[in-house]
Order: C-alpha cells, then sequence, then structure tokens
C-alpha cells in the first residue's frame, strides 16, 4: 500500500535555487557543484528558464555516477532542518562520508535567490545528526556564523533575534531552526524564507510501493484512498489515457474504516486496478498522485523517474511537468532518446561523471544550435570529459 500525504496550496514568488554544492559525502570526493546560472543564449524553449537560471533540467550519469546520492545529498537540508521524511541512506552513519577522503567531516552550500536578495546557507557535519559549522549570509552581509570559538551572531539583530541565547554547540540543533522556532520572523527573513523552502523541497523515486520519496511528513493516505476521496478516478483514467495511451474503465470501492480501492472493470469481472496493472502503471499512478501535489513545491527533483516508463511516456511526462513554471525541477534518467532540442535545449541537459556536473553547452567547443541531434552527438562522445 501507498502512503502518501496532502498539503494546502502555496503561494509562490521568485524563489528558487542558484547553486548547490556538496563535498565529503556518499561518493563525492571533492566538492561537487550543481549549478543553475549556467544559462546560454538559445532562443528556443525558454520554458527551462526563469530569472536567468535553469528551471528544467535533465541529468544524466553512468550506473555509479551519483544521480541519486546527488538527490539525498541537496535534500540533506530536509534532514537537517525539518521532521519531514528522509531516506534512510541519509541517516547511514557508516556511508556519510566519502571512503576515500581524509576529511572527517561533509560539506553542504545551497546559494538561494529570494524575490531579488540571495541568501547562502552552509554548513558541515560529521554524521547525519551532527552539524559542527553553520553560516547564513544574506546579500553578501553575514547573518550568523556558528564556528565554536569563532561564532558571530551579531547579524541576528537584524531580524529581531539577538536577545536569544546562542550558546549552541556541535549537535542535531540548527542555529536557522532554532531561531525560526523561537521567533517571530518577517515574511522577507531569510530564516523564514529557508524554512518555507525546505518544507516544499520534494524528492520522489518510481518506486511502485510509494516509499522513495524526501520532503514530506509522515501522515497520510493511499494513493487510491486519495484519489476517490478527492472524485479523481475519471481524471486519473482520462490522464492514464492520455499518457499512457492505455484505456481502461475503472470503478472505485469505499468501506467506511478502510482504504479505497480501485476497480478495473473488464467485461465479465471487475478486478481490482493495482493487481492488474503493469509496473510502469503503477508507477505513473504514483506519479500522478505526486503530479496532482506539484502546487506545493519550490524544488522537485525526480530520480530515474522513467526506469519503468516507454520512451514516448518519459517524453510526454517531462512536457508535462516542464508546463509547470513555478517550481525547479530535475529529471535523472537514462533515456538518451529525450536529448533533443525538440524537446530541450543543450544548457538544460547535464552530464554527471567523476564527481563534476556540466551541461552540454559547456561540454563542447562547437557552437551548439537548434538543428543539432544532440543524442547522436552524446553517443558519440562529443560531451565525454
Amino acid at each position: 500500500m501507498i502512503i502518501l500525504i496532502f498539503r494546502k496550496n502555496i503561494t509562490v514568488i521568485d524563489t528558487m535555487l542558484k547553486r548547490f554544492t556538496v563535498e565529503n559525502y556518499k561518493n563525492f570526493k571533492n566538492q561537487t557543484k550543481l549549478d543553475f546560472d549556467t544559462v546560454h543564449n538559445y532562443s528556443f524553449n525558454s520554458q527551462f528558464i526563469k530569472n536567468d537560471l535553469l528551471n528544467k533540467v535533465i541529468l544524466l550519469g553512468k550506473n555509479g555516477s551519483g544521480k541519486t546520492n546527488l538527490g539525498l545529498a541537496l535534500f540533506d537540508i530536509v534532514l537537517t532542518l525539518t521532521d519531514n521524511v528522509v531516506d534512510p541512506k541519509q541517516t547511514d552513519q557508516n556511508t556519510f562520508l566519502n571512503g576515500d577522503s581524509n576529511l572527517d567531516y561533509a560539506s553542504f552550500s545551497y546559494e538561494f535567490l529570494n524575490d531579488g536578495h540571495t541568501i547562502e546557507y552552509r554548513y558541515r557535519k560529521k554524521d547525519p545528526r551532527t552539524i559542527i559549522y553553520e553560516e547564513l549570509i544574506m546579500d553578501k552581509k553575514l547573518i550568523f556564523r556558528r564556528d565554536n570559538e569563532n561564532d558571530d551572531y551579531k547579524g541576528l539583530a537584524r531580524l529581531g533575534a539577538d536577545k536569544l541565547r546562542m550558546d549552541i554547540k556541535d549537535g542535531q540543533l540548527s542555529v536557522v531552526r532554532y531561531v525560526n522556532a523561537n521567533t517571530v520572523q518577517t515574511s522577507d527573513s531569510p530564516i523564514a524564507f529557508i524554512m518555507d523552502f525546505v518544507s516544499h523541497m520534494l524528492y520522489f523515486k518510481s518506486d511502485i510501493n510509494g516509499f522513495g520519496f524526501i520532503g514530506y511528513d509522515k501522515s497520510g493516505e493511499s494513493i487510491y484512498d486519495y484519489i476517490i476521496n478527492n472524485g479523481l478516478t475519471d481524471e486519473f483514467q482520462r490522464m492514464l489515457s492520455e499518457y499512457t495511451k492505455i484505456d481502461v474503465r475503472l470503478d472505485s470501492v469505499k468501506i467506511p474504516g478502510m482504504p479505497g480501492v480501485l476497480i478495473q472493470k473488464f467485461k465479465n469481472r471487475d478486478m481490482r486496478f493495482d493487481t492488474t496493472a503493469s509496473t510502469g502503471t503503477l508507477v505513473f499512478s504514483l506519479f500522478y498522485y505526486w503530479f496532482k501535489h506539484m502546487n506545493n513545491v519550490r524544488f522537485l527533483y525526480m530520480d530515474e523517474y522513467d526506469a519503468y516508463y516507454h520512451y514516448e511516456l518519459s517524453e510526454r511526462i517531462v512536457r508535462l511537468v516542464s508546463g509547470m513554471e513555478d517550481f525547479q525541477t530535475v529529471f535523472t534518467t537514462h533515456n538518451v532518446s529525450l536529448l533533443k532540442n525538440e524537446l530541450l535545449r543543450p544548457d538544460c541537459c547535464l552530464l554527471l561523471e567523476d564527481g563534476v556536473i556540466r551541461s552540454f553547452s559547456d561540454s563542447t567547443d562547437r557552437e551548439l544550435r537548434q538543428g543539432h541531434n544532440l543524442e547522436k552527438m552524446y553517443k558519440n562522445g562529443e560531451f565525454d570529459g
């Protein structure tokens, strides 16, 4: 049974992740940077760009290159600042630090754009739960630095938090979370912004059991109960037909006190939908649930989103999500058929190799144009490092 949740809509302003950097975490020994401001001057598919930042990107990498680990690293901030769902791999003491590095801590750095302001949040951890350094900067002015003997909290006066007792040492408690919980922060506060942004981050994998997600709280209902309770059975049936090209007749059964059940109607008998549907169809059901909640998302990481999809369905999903411009999205995939300018643009196609992330545009000396066949160029090694 897939257990998920429902949240209220949010009001979206110009808030985006500009840059993320991680070091000495899992397979990332050296500094690995995911940079969303590497925008090139292409005149096509402008919907992939917002506020001069990449808004929708596809990330490719060979098996073991770290696509999933990059998502876990990026969403470490969810573990650090919230009580929302995290992946067990994020809290594994034995695999937190890189096995080859001499450093005894991992570093995480986030640079955000918030309504014209630049907010930088950095921290270091020696294990999944223990923060040993933390720093917040807004428009190049220090708000605070937590660094044991070199602490600097003077900038908290700008946020009305200078009266708090700041004797926080190494441990699980974040200064950002502590200030947010013990003061009233205005809407233009960088701390209020970070807490709001992080609480609306979502990571999910193509997991038919529904457990491969990060960023939401634990209370909830089954995916099919959600569809039935919200009167979405007909819409779900239409989307199945439109996107998977599977025509089914669905009905529902609701027993008080029990999760709802979707029924697929055949000529001679009815059967439970979740027992007759293919793996790809079940994964699309999971996508449909999250799709209905994407108006609550600020940042979306869809890891191996098309692992069970036909290539045409993979493309339809990218087109659908790309039409939703209010949040950034990273799609990770092995599907090279998505590499075409008809669907994307070269600066939105990213490669992860040996801990380095670079776009197609920055991986060749050739001037890439709309007529280029990106898939063929990729297979021929044009973008190899």
